[in-house]
């Protein structure tokens, strides 16, 4: 079961970030994120005023802490990632992103106490080797000695440290107070920060003034699907291994490296094929 709901938060986070890559390159990153972040919250909304009397707040306080540093982590990492998709290739920067589970999965042996294995050990180090081969210009470098870093590589790899921590972190509060209710005030206070960027930001109060009505229909398909990924990652992590189900729904850059080959028409080098093969490996392979 875990594999199954980490394969379906891998199709979730994989589309809603090929469309989130197409409305930044519209309207903006910063409006794509409050959007589709509150389309999410919308959808969880709703379902949490039809099923009140069936979840457990009383434990809520303990966790808000927590809760609030992890919606702290996912504003600034849904900023950078979308940011890296406004200005970069989809196909470099999503994988670095998605190497999140690299993350969660080292503070996960280490705080959870689960069991480092060979077959983790090979994964680390070809999600390292597949960064840095999808991060550079190896053909630029050879001709130079300079290593020059792709447009959306640094935020790329923010967006790794910021989800994999956020998503370490959610690991208990899903446990005790179940798979729904960390979601829904995890996505609360990600809009609260995220209005919070915007009051002291001019360029975003300007960008989020460029919202078109035809636009809606993707930012809410960006926001469902999104959201389904989360409730699918929590409902896993709650009863299996959370490196399983965090390694396998973050090989979601798949799903959107073809979706932009096939629409954007993306082109890569050798090296950055090379990267994403290793990125993507190390993600499955992570898992077994």
């Amino acid at each position: 079961m875990g594999i199954i709901f980490g394969l379906l938060s891998m199709l979730g986070w994989g589309t809603a970030d090929f469309f989130g890559a197409i409305a930044s390159r519209k309207i903006g990153h910063f409006s794509t994120i409050l959007w589709m972040q509150i389309v999410g919250f919308g959808f969880a909304l709703i379902y949490f005023l039809l099923n009140f009397s069936s979840f457990n707040l009383n434990d809520v306080p303990k966790f808000l802490l927590v809760l609030i540093i992890s919606g702290f982590l996912q504003a600034v990492a849904f900023l950078a990632f979308y940011k890296g998709f406004e200005e970069g290739l989809v196909s470099v920067v999503s994988p670095i992103g998605a190497s999140w589970a690299l993350i969660t999965v080292i503070l996960s042996l280490i705080f959870f106490q689960e069991i480092l294995s060979m077959n983790q050990v090979s994964a680390i180090i070809l999600i390292i080797s597949g960064i840095i081969l999808i991060s550079t210009n190896i053909k630029e470098f050879a001709k130079t000695r300079k290593i020059i870093f792709l447009k959306g590589v640094k935020e790329g790899i923010m967006a790794m440290f910021g989800w994999g921590i956020a998503m370490f972190l959610i690991v208990p509060p899903a446990k005790a107070l179940g798979w729904f209710v960390p979601i829904l005030t995890l996505r609360l206070f990600t809009i609260l920060f995220l209005i919070i960027f915007l009051s002291f930001n001019k360029n975003y109060k300007q960008s989020s003034q460029n919202l078109r009505f035809s636009l809606f229909p993707i930012l809410f398909l960006i926001g469902f699907f999104d959201v389904i990924a989360f409730f699918t990652y929590n409902l896993g992590v709650i009863g299996n291994y959370t490196s399983i189900v965090a390694s396998v729904g973050g090989s979601f850059s798949l799903v959107t490296i073809i979706l932009a080959r096939i629409f954007l028409k993306e082109k890569l080098v050798v090296s950055q094929i090379a990267g994403i093969i290793g990125i993507i490996s190390g993600i499955i392979l992570i898992s077994i």
